[in-house]
């Protein structure tokens, strides 16, 4: 089973976190993602779940620009400070490809937890409208609550 990451765009400043949009730089950056990624992708999975936050909500539309049936679905839990311990359970217990947009620092230690790394340890760099595929190996167990993944690719914009 596979999951796909990426990180949003990048965002204008603002004082309300959550109603921050993408800049013209963000924009730019998801035109840069390899097409041959995309679409591989976006030909496994049929809905792209991002957070409500206003940046990763138009990285998702920008997607579905590019995607052919591709639905869009808000996901709580996902936020640059939610807790990813929680969204590891979720996707241990998955059967299907799932797609995520969100934030760091949440997909960093998200990723940092599927790998096996230690807590607080940064496995990867999640560059800003980075793109990554995970793949899980193994079923949740006692010696590994989320099951064990490996990293497929890991794509940046430029």
């Amino acid at each position: 089973m596979k999951i796909f990451l990426l990180r949003h765009a990048h965002a204008e400043p603002g004082e309300i976190d959550s109603d921050r949009p993408l800049s013209p730089k963000g924009n730019k950056q998801m035109k840069g993602l390899p097409a041959k990624y995309l679409q591989k992708v976006l030909k496994e999975t049929l809905v792209v779940e991002h957070s409500p936050y206003l940046r990763a909500t138009q990285t998702a539309q920008l997607l579905k620009k590019s995607g052919q049936r591709l639905a869009l679905k808000k996901l709580s839990g996902i936020l640059p400070d939610d807790h990813y311990r929680r969204t590891a359970l979720m996707l241990s217990k998955t059967t299907k490809p799932r797609f995520l947009v969100g934030h760091n620092p949440h997909l960093t230690g998200l990723v940092g937890l599927l790998l096996g790394l230690r807590a607080g340890e940064e496995g990867v760099r999640f560059r800003k409208a980075g793109l990554m595929a995970l793949e899980r190996l193994t079923l949740p167990t006692d010696g590994h609550p989320y099951g064990r993944w490996r990293l497929l690719w890991y794509v940046i914009p430029d």
